[in-house]
C-alpha cells in the first residue's frame, strides 16, 4: 500500500504539495506475530511523514502467536471476536475524537506548522 501512495509522498517531500493536510490516520493490523510491531511502525512513520495526525492509540492489531499461520482460522478468529470488535470501534472512536480536535483549533488549520517554520528561520 505504502509503495503505491509514493507519488502522494513525492509531493510533500520534492515538491512541498500537502495532499494529505488535515488528515486523521488509524489502523487495524492483522498478520504473523512477528509483523504486526513492524508493520505498525512502517505505517505511523510513512503516514507522519505524508502529514497525517494520530490518536492516542492509533492501532489495534490482531496475532494468534508465531505457530497460528493458518489463515482459516484467523480469519474465523478475526470475525468472532468480540474484543477485537471492540478494539476496532474504539479505534474508529478516537481518529473521529482527534479530527474533532483539528477541527476546533489551529492544528488542522495548518497555521501552526507555518509559524513553527518561520520561527526556526
Amino acid at each position: 500500500m505504502i509503495e503505491r501512495m509514493n507519488c502522494i509522498q513525492n509531493q510533500e517531500t520534492i515538491a512541498n504539495r500537502h495532499l494529505l493536510r488535515n488528515k486523521v490516520a488509524g489502523f487495524i493490523i492483522t498478520g504473523g506475530q512477528d509483523n504486526v510491531q513492524a508493520v505498525a511502525g512502517q505505517m505511523l512513520g510513512f503516514f507522519a511523514e505524508i502529514g497525517c495526525q494520530f490518536p492516542q492509540f492509533p492501532y489495534v492489531a490482531h496475532s494468534r502467536g508465531w505457530s497460528a499461520e493458518d489463515m482459516e482460522n484467523n480469519e474465523r478468529y478475526v470475525m468472532e471476536s468480540k474484543a477485537l470488535h471492540e478494539g476496532a470501534a474504539a479505534l474508529v472512536q478516537r481518529c473521529v475524537a482527534m479530527a474533532k480536535v483539528m477541527i476546533e483549533t489551529t492544528l488542522g488549520e495548518g497555521r501552526w506548522w507555518a509559524a513553527a517554520a518561520r520561527d526556526t528561520s
